[in-house]
């Protein structure tokens, strides 16, 4: 075993030197002479190799992607390539053609000392001014109109129903119900838009920075500080602090005392702003008609020029050449107190004097006697009539103890003029007590049903109801009273009550022939034993 592992090592070292010295002989084989020059020496390229790639190159046709300028100056479709090596790389530049057509502009610059050429002026064909029929603005109808508006309130954009409605309120040729359905959508949408303080639907909220003021904010939006404090139901001895949520709305701010109608009308920049209900008393236009407030002995007035507002609280006449308005109304108008408001007024319309026609005698024959019925016609004077008529009625049949009864009150105005602040007031004699008013608001009092002021037109009446409730039985007095401002008048009457008391014979029978010959809810509502007036 010994000998065989011998000759088994000795094969394997003689197979290892053969292999050697192959390797050998191949590297000896492929290796440069002596006589060749070191690595160091030799060159990078063989300029040989290279210069024959150069000829190669330079006999072949490139064809490029053109790039055109113009029309004129599209480089040609086979263009020289230029070689690096065997060429001039300035003279083998390809030349772009320069199109013989000038521009139309010659583009000019300061810096050049060249005149420029003027430039050829274009002939522009005159436009035709537009004619009226193209200017005039289209007026929508009002049913289309109101179609924007329910538009703009279905999308959420109530301020823009609300300058609608500002354009279209008044607009001649809207009827009476038109103008009230617009106006009361108006009522509606600026309770929420202008006035609700936590609603910012006009204008983004402000956000309150340090250094502000209300007063500054006010300036900017034109609008009254006192308004901005109402519509964000501040005090007067409130004011923000910084990073505090402030709505404005933008003005300016308009108010139109619109006598004929009884109503002051709000514009808030281009936004319809809502009304007041006023009551009138005699009223003269003043020419100076800016809101104003004063303050006397810690009572605030209010007035336009030589016109007060006044509250009607106690609903007694107030003074002539005043106006009548609700409490909170009042609080509203004190804060548009500013002569930043603008004020204006419509006047009740002013009747038509007749025309007096000047007689010119003739100059060929004399005079003609002067016909005594003719001149007596023409120097008689009429006046109008003013004077309100008051008719009180009263139930036929006998009252019974515990049962209400009604009584109603006919006012009618016999003048050709309207009537303002008529005032009628019911007074009950101890026994009986009234327990609801009807016909017109009002309140009730002890004894006393008191009507609130209103407004009768020329030659209409208005009919009011008082509900008597009877606990006693026995003889009662009732007594109306009418009074009113303009024209001045002053009416009174007294009419008796007799109540039987409950399951007396007397009773039981005029209440069976009572019911025998009239209905019961017919009872005091037709004109039935009108009591004589009193003026």
């Amino acid at each position: 075993m010994s000998v065989l592992r011998n000759l088994l090592i000795v094969g394997l070292l003689v197979c290892v030197a053969y292999n050697g010295y192959v390797i050998y002989r191949n590297q000896l084989a492929s290796s440069p002479s002596a006589e060749a020059n070191d690595p160091d020496e030799a060159p990078l390229f063989s300029e040989e190799a290279f210069t024959q790639l150069a000829e190669n190159r330079s006999q072949v046709t490139v064809q490029q992607v053109p790039t055109v300028l113009t029309a004129e100056q599209a480089t040609p479709t086979d263009e020289f390539v230029a070689n690096p090596v065997h060429e001039n790389r300035t003279a083998s530049l390809p030349v772009i053609p320069v199109s013989a057509n000038k521009p139309t502009t010659k583009p000019a610059s300061r810096f050049s000392a060249e005149e420029t050429e003027p430039a050829e002026t274009e002939v522009v064909a005159e436009v035709e001014a537009p004619t009226n029929e193209d200017i005039t603005p289209r007026v929508l109808s009002f049913d289309d109109a109101w179609a924007e508006i329910e538009q703009s309130e279905a999308a959420f954009t109530w301020a823009t129903s609300l300058s609608q409605i500002e354009q279209l309120a008044y607009r001649d040729d809207l009827t009476q119900q038109q103008r009230s359905q617009v106006l009361a959508k108006g009522d509606e949408l600026s309770q929420t838009v202008i006035y609700a303080p936590n609603k910012h639907l006009a204008k983004p909220a402000m956000t309150f920075l340090p250094g502000m003021t209300l007063a500054d904010v006010a300036q900017e939006h034109a609008i009254p500080e006192s308004f901005l404090r109402a519509i964000n139901q501040w005090p007067e001895d409130h004011n923000p602090t910084p990073g505090d949520s402030i709505k404005v709305v933008q003005g300016p701010v308009k108010l139109h005392v619109d006598l004929p109608s009884k109503s002051i009308r709000m514009t808030v920049g281009e936004l319809y702003a809502g009304r007041i209900a006023i009551g009138q008393h005699s009223i003269t236009v003043p020419e100076q008609s800016q809101l104003a407030a004063e303050t006397l002995d810690e009572v605030t007035k209010l007035s336009f020029g030589d016109v007060a507002v006044v509250i009607d609280s106690e609903n007694k006449v107030p003074d002539a050449n005043s106006l009548l308005v609700t409490p909170d109304d009042w609080k509203l108008l004190r804060s548009f107190a500013s002569d930043s408001v603008q004020v204006s007024w419509t006047d009740h319309p002013k009747p038509e004097e007749p025309a007096i026609a000047e007689a010119q005698p003739a100059e060929t024959s004399p005079p003609a006697e002067p016909d005594m019925e003719t001149s007596v016609a023409v120097e008689t004077k009429q006046s109008p009539v003013d004077a309100l008529k008051l008719e009180f009625y009263t139930p036929s049949a006998t009252v019974i103890q515990g049962q209400p009864v009604q009584y109603g009150l006919e006012i009618t105005n016999l003048s050709n003029k309207p009537s303002d602040l008529v005032q009628a007031v019911v007074n009950l004699s101890e026994g009986i007590e009234p327990i609801q008013v009807a016909g017109h608001t009002g309140r009730i009092a002890p004894g006393q049903a008191l009507f609130d002021p209103l407004t009768i037109d020329a030659g209409e009446s208005i009919r009011l109801t008082v509900t008597i409730e009877t606990k006693e039985a026995g003889q009662f007095l009732i007594r109306p009273e009418l009074q009113c401002a303009r024209p001045a008048t002053r009416y009174a009457t007294e009419v008796q009550l007799r109540v039987a008391a409950a399951g007396t014979i007397s009773a039981e029978a005029e209440k069976k022939e009572t019911e025998a010959t009239k209905p019961k809810e017919s009872l005091a509502e037709v004109p039935q034993n009108p009591a004589k007036e009193i003026r």
